[in-house]
């Protein structure tokens, strides 16, 4: 007997919603994606040109527009700040869950359609990206939109689809302008993985495939249209070197193994991926009828949305974390009627929640050992400070863990659920502000409020044998760039860039030996020979764990995050 819905789901939504919220979030910019996306956006709103992206005010046509317009507005609306960089990508996450909630009510009734936004929400995967302003969290909003109204198309039948199948078109065009090709590619996997099993090809003449391509090439040709005039190179550069060559090659030098998603999706899913042995232990003997289950409508959906784009992931030469983030709608739609299970199975609830912290805690521990014998425990003192917070997030993850089994076994199942996914929300956050207090998100921003501070007029940037992106963002303006090893500058220094963004060693020389004031980013490790060039000291004005920050004049103010 299926239990009754919660009676309050928008308390449960709201929850979500909030924490999500969160991704605007206090510290500095991630390098590389979030600072380089940011000054993309900050370009445009400099230049008013918001037809060719630019990095450090050299092209970059890498990746369609659309995040960067959002961004753009965002920066405009905000400031120029992490809020204003973030809050898009914000958006972007709360209409991934919303449109997840709904797919979930159509397939699987409300109940479970809010256990796999929770689920979603808290998912570690999810719940990081949510907090990085990067293009995937855009590209699985739009894919998610145009399978929720492929889904509605195909409910409606012939007589009704048409405004559906209509808005379908216009998804997949915001999501190619989103992240190009794959946009189209994912959706189209799906519509294919779900109708040819089921032998319903036919359906597929009842999408209005004319009216449907009109809708899609009005949106999506005015700018690749005007790209192209503007760029004569972006066609070939764009299709064979950003998408043939990064699904064929490893030229982007983004390798893993064939097995490389299969960790991904496991620990992108935690903590909700670590209750399924106990879920599969208490089915072994279980005759599951696979064939029958896959014959159903909402598995078989769901899988045709989680399993091509699996495979063709899998098959791609060049893999990032990220990249899957449009298929874990799917997958948290096919945990949730696992992990809500139904009302006899009390034992399995329990043992569900018992699982995890029983993990977590040998992971752990088995960390300490190893990390004991290599380093001699020499990463406690690294960790300084952020350790015993760091020690406080494990605690909590699994304490959440905990608590969740104590409410299972007292037939509060939901709230088991919901009461785990805040907490471990929680923990998800105290690691960014761990990771943020030891130095690896706040260093450029660092580096940019040292170099205003100490600025007495408007004395000239650079970077020396390295390319910090965010620092063009924080600083509002272009930064010299000396012999930079980065993919990203490569067409914009053979093409078109600002007088201002390359410059040769010599030059860099000859303003350290001069008597203004210049300010030099580099690797520590280059620090000396750089020093050497010059023949003349150069003062340390702030530091990171990789990088510094010199001038070829001492500072009144010198610190370090």
């Amino acid at each position: 007997m299926r239990r009754p819905s919660p009676r309050r789901p928008a308390v449960l939504l709201g929850c979500c919603v909030l924490l999500v919220l969160l991704g605007v979030s206090p510290w500095g910019l991630w390098e590389r994606d979030e600072g380089r996306y940011a000054d993309v956006a900050r370009g445009m709103l400099v230049s008013g040109d918001f037809v060719t992206p630019r990095i450090d005010g050299a092209v970059f046509l890498d990746k369609p527009p659309l995040v960067y317009w959002v961004t753009a507005a965002s920066l405009a609306l905000w400031g120029r700040g992490e809020t204003g960089a973030r809050f898009g990508q914000t958006l972007f996450a709360a209409g991934v869950l919303l449109v997840t909630r709904r797919v979930g009510v159509l397939l699987l009734g409300r109940r479970r359609g809010n256990v796999a936004l929770v689920l979603l929400a808290s998912s570690l995967l999810f719940f990081a990206a949510s907090h990085i302003l990067t293009l995937d969290m855009g590209l699985a909003f739009f894919v998610a939109l145009a399978v929720l109204l492929f889904l509605k198309g195909y409910r409606a039948g012939p007589s009704g689809g048409g405004p559906a199948y209509l808005g379908m078109f216009a998804a997949v065009a915001a999501a190619v302008l989103t992240k190009g090709p794959i946009g189209a590619v994912l959706p189209a996997l799906t519509i294919a993985g779900f109708l040819i099993p089921r032998g319903e090809t036919r359906r597929a003449k009842e999408i209005p495939w004319i009216r449907g391509v009109l809708v899609f090439g009005a949106i999506v040709a005015p700018w690749y249209v005007a790209v192209s005039i503007a760029n004569p190179e972006f066609p070939r550069y764009f299709l064979v070197h950003e998408h043939l060559e990064r699904f064929a090659t490893t030229v982007h030098r983004h390798r893993g193994a064939w097995w490389y998603y299969f960790a991904v999706l496991a620990a992108g899913l935690m903590p909700w991926s670590l209750m399924l042995p106990a879920h599969l232990v208490r089915h072994r003997a279980r005759d599951t009828h696979v064939a029958a289950t896959l014959r159903a409508e909402a598995p078989a959906f769901l899988w045709a949305w989680l399993a091509p784009g699996f495979v063709l992931f899998t098959l791609s030469q060049s893999k990032l974390a990220f990249y899957i983030l449009p298929l874990l709608p799917a997958a948290a739609l096919l945990l949730a009627p696992v992990i809500d299970c139904d009302p006899p199975e009390e034992a399995t609830r329990r043992s569900m929640f018992i699982w995890p912290p029983c993990f977590l805690a040998l992971v752990a521990a088995g960390t300490v050992v190893l990390r004991q014998r290599r380093e001699d425990w020499e990463y406690l003192k690294r960790a300084g400070g952020g350790w015993p917070l760091l020690l406080s997030v494990l605690v909590l993850a699994g304490g959440a863990m905990l608590l969740g089994h104590l409410l299972a076994g007292r037939g509060r199942h939901l709230a088991a659920v919901a009461t785990t996914a805040c907490l471990w929300m929680t923990a998800c956050y105290a690691v960014f502000a761990v990771v943020g207090r030891i130095d690896y998100f706040n260093m450029t921003r660092r580096f940019a409020s040292v170099v205003r501070a100490e600025r007495l007029a408007a004395e000239p940037v650079y970077s020396y044998q390295c390319y910090l992106r965010g620092l063009p963002f924080y600083l509002g303006e272009t930064v010299g760039l000396v012999s930079p090893h980065s993919d990203d500058l490569r067409l914009g220094r053979i093409t078109r860039h600002d007088p201002r963004t390359f410059l040769e060693e010599a030059e860099l020389l000859a303003a350290l030996r001069g008597d203004r004031r210049v300010f030099v980013v580099l690797r520590r490790q280059e620090l000396r020979a750089l020093q050497s060039l010059a023949a003349r000291p150069l003062f340390i004005l702030a530091w990171s764990q990789g990088h510094v920050l010199v001038s070829n004049r001492p500072g009144a103010r010198a610190g370090r995050e």
